[in-house]
C-alpha cells in the first residue's frame, strides 16, 4: 500500500534546523496540517497548490481538538492525496504522534514518521546549556509541564533531578506545583534552574534561578510559554550570554519583503547571524494562502522593522499591509544596510 500520510517533526523554531527528509516531504505535500510552535516560514516551502490547514494550539483553547486533527488527516489521505502533519520539535516528544498514528492505522492507512529535533535538546544548547556533562550529569530526564486539563501528571519528580537533568515542557503555568514537588526533597532546594522561552529563535529569552528563587525571578518578567524549564546542576554551565546570543542580529526581529518567492538561503543568513525573521513574499502578487498567517504573525508581536529586498518599494509593502487590514506602522530599513545592522 502506498504511504500517502507524514508525520513530520518541523524541530524547535530554527527554520535551519527541519530535517531535510521533513523538507523534502513539506516541498511534495498536497495538504499541510500544522501548529502553532511551528516556524510558519517552513510553510513557504509547500508547493503552490497545496493546501495549508492551521490546528494551533493555545493553553485552554485548541482551534481544533485532536480528534478533530485525526479525521482531517484520514479524509484527506482517503481522497489520494499526500498528508503532512507538521508538528513543532520532535512528533514523539509530548506531540501526540502515538494517537495519530493509531486512528491512522484503525482506518487501514499506512504512514511515515519523520522525527525532528525536540525542544529540549535545542533550546538548551541554544541558551549555552548542554544538557549532559561528564562533571554534573550521567542521564536526562523530559517531562510534560502539563497533563490532562492543565494540571501537573502526578509523579515522583525528586529522583529524577537527583544527580541529572531534569527538562519540562510546557511547564511554566505549573511552575509552583513543581518547585513544591522537588523541594519535598530538601537536598535539592538550590538546585539550579533555567528556563528557555521561543528557544532557537531570535526572540529567545533565558532566565536562570534555583528551585527557592526561580518563582519570584519569573514573576518579574513576562515570560511565558511555549518555554522549557531545565533543573540540574548542567544549568551551571550557562555564561552570562549563549554563543547563539552574542551573534550581531541577536535579538533583531526583522521581516523580509520581497517580490519575488520566499529564498531560504537569505532567510538562513539573517538566522544564522542570530535574528528572528518573517518574509512577506510576491508583493505584488501575494498569495492569499498565507494572509491569515501573515497577519497572525505581524500582529502577536512586536517587529523592529522591515527590510526590502528585490524589486520591493514601501508602498508596495503598504498596499500589501493595508490588503491584509494590518495596521501596525513598521520602519523600513534600506537593504544595503541590512547585514551590518546591529546591536
Amino acid at each position: 500500500m502506498m504511504t500517502n500520510v507524514y508525520l513530520i517533526g518541523a524541530g524547535p523554531g530554527d527554520p535551519g534546523l527541519l530535517t531535510q527528509k521533513g523538507q523534502r516531504h513539506l516541498q511534495t505535500a498536497d495538504v499541510i496540517i500544522y501548529d502553532r510552535l511551528v516556524n510558519p516560514i517552513l510553510l513557504h516551502h509547500a508547493k503552490q497548490d497545496a493546501t495549508l490547514i492551521y490546528c494551533g494550539k493555545l493553553p485552554k483553547h485548541h482551534t481544533m481538538r485532536q480528534e478533530q486533527i485525526n479525521e482531517t488527516i484520514i479524509a484527506y489521505a482517503k481522497q489520494g492525496n499526500k498528508v503532512v502533519r507538521l508538528k513543532g520539535g520532535d512528533p514523539a516528544i509530548f506531540g501526540r504522534v502515538g494517537e495519530e498514528m493509531r486512528a491512522i492505522s484503525d482506518v487501514g492507512l499506512t504512514y511515515d514518521v519523520v522525527p525532528g529535533i525536540t525542544a529540549a535538546s535545542a533550546a538548551a544548547i541554544y541558551a549555552g546549556i548542554p544538557l549532559t556533562h561528564r562533571e554534573h550529569n550521567a542521564h536526562v530526564a523530559f517531562a510534560t509541564g502539563h497533563g490532562r486539563n492543565g494540571q501537573l501528571a502526578e509523579q515522583d519528580l525528586s529522583h529524577l533531578a537527583l544527580g541529572g537533568t531534569l527538562a519540562f515542557y510546557m511547564g511554566i503555568e505549573n511552575l509552583p506545583r513543581i518547585c513544591e514537588n522537588i523541594s519535598k526533597n530538601e537536598t535539592l532546594t538550590e538546585l539550579p534552574v533555567a528556563i528557555i522561552e521561543w528557544g532557537t529563535l531570535g526572540r529567545q529569552q533565558v532566565l536562570t534561578g534555583t528551585l527557592q528563587n526561580i518563582e519570584q525571578r519569573l514573576a518579574a518578567t513576562t515570560m511565558a510559554n511555549p518555554a522549557i524549564i531545565l533543573l540540574g546542576q548542567v544549568v551551571t554551565e550557562r555564561q552570562a550570554t549563549s554563543w547563539f546570543e552574542e551573534k550581531p542580529l541577536f535579538g533583531k526581529r526583522l521581516i523580509l519583503a520581497t517580490t519575488s518567492a520566499a529564498d531560504f538561503d537569505t532567510i538562513y543568513d539573517y538566522t544564522e547571524q542570530g535574528a528572528h525573521i518573517y518574509v512577506v513574499p510576491e508583493l505584488a502578487n501575494p498569495d492569499q494562502r498565507y494572509d491569515d498567517i501573515t497577519t497572525r504573525t505581524l500582529t502577536n508581536q512586536q517587529w523592529d522593522g522591515v527590510i526590502l529586498q528585490d524589486k520591493a518599494t514601501p508602498s508596495l509593502f503598504q498596499k500589501e499591509m493595508s490588503r491584509l487590514g494590518i495596521n501596525e506602522t513598521f520602519h523600513i530599513f534600506p537593504n544595503d544596510l541590512a547585514p551590518c545592522y546591529s546591536k
